[in-house]
């Protein structure tokens, strides 16, 4: 199962369970968060990429070659 579905069941049964809402609404926090910082920390693991002096702007920043 991907995090969307997995966060998709657990919150239906939450919400057909017998939690209320504030429960509810602190437990959806405490999950955005974990995924933002998981997400952080993915993103510093991350591989640097070189473009060999491309710009992805084109026409802000001619190189040599042009």
């Amino acid at each position: 199962m991907s995090y969307i579905t997995e966060f998709e069941v657990e919150l239906e049964e939450k919400l057909n369970g017998s939690e209320d809402t504030a429960t509810i609404i602190r437990w959806m926090s405490k999950k955005v968060l974990e995924s933002y910082r998981n997400g952080i920390e993915a993103g510093q693991k991350g591989k640097q990429v070189h473009r060999d002096e491309k710009s992805r702007r084109k026409g802000s920043f001619p190189t040599q070659a042009e």
